[in-house]
């Protein structure tokens, strides 16, 4: 089944939502992992039959694109869920929640992001009057 594109942009925002959710609340990423995920699922917006069979695949964020992590892309997930509503049983990829690495940030790349940057308006190649 194929969807309209009004309703794969629904999925994209729930399936989207879900992995924020299950990435910042404990709570919600327990029942997702728990006996009943197709009600987590739900919860999170994802239009699923009554009867839905969900498997919840979870991954690293560094096995994403690889064999490991099976269809982990976007794309993938729609087909995926796609071919769920044919059958009844539907396969979401959950990468594990991100993790930032900031050791490698100092003081000077951190006032280029918070202080903005300068850029000239004008032709005259000594103005600094313009910062975003």
């Amino acid at each position: 089944m194929t969807l309209s594109q009004t309703a794969r942009r629904r999925f994209v925002d729930a399936y989207s939502h879900m992995l924020l959710t299950s990435w910042g609340d404990e709570a919600f990423a327990a029942r997702l992992n728990g006996s009943d995920p197709a009600a987590a699922v739900a919860e999170a917006g994802v239009e699923l039959p009554a009867g839905a069979r969900v498997t919840i695949v979870r991954h690293t964020a560094e096995q994403i694109g690889s064999a490991a992590a099976g269809s982990g892309d976007l794309e993938a997930q729609i087909a995926l869920y796609e071919a769920g509503l044919g059958s009844g049983d539907f396969v979401f990829h959950v990468p594990d929640t991100p993790v930032i690495d900031n050791e490698d940030l100092d003081v000077e790349d951190l006032n280029a992001v918070s202080a903005g940057t300068t850029y000239c308006c004008c032709c005259c190649p000594a103005c600094s009057s313009c910062t975003i």
